[in-house]
């Protein structure tokens, strides 16, 4: 087993802190294990040539997600499948 530590500017602590409470997370080991989650999620699609976005349910308007991290992605080809609407986890 690895122990991570990290050095976070106070203000950054408690919006962390608050999401835990709004997802109701009740360590910072579960907080970065569910990010995590997202993350590997998102990179996933993003191979397989998709757009990570979220969609209003109402209007039905999609907003993507932008972050430099995730643009770094490639798609990988044989990822890549026209038609394809299955959902990923």
């Amino acid at each position: 087993m690895v122990r991570i530590q990290l050095d976070l500017p106070d203000e950054q602590v408690r919006e962390l802190d608050e999401l835990m409470k709004e997802t109701l997370l009740t360590t910072r080991k579960d907080l970065f294990n569910n990010a995590l989650t997202v993350f590997q999620w998102a990179a996933k699609a993003k191979r397989a040539g998709r757009i990570v976005a979220s969609i209003d349910e109402e209007s039905g308007n999609a907003k993507e997600l932008v972050m430099p991290a995730l643009e770094n992605v490639k798609a990988t080809p044989q990822l890549v499948t026209s038609g394809d609407n299955r959902k990923t986890h």
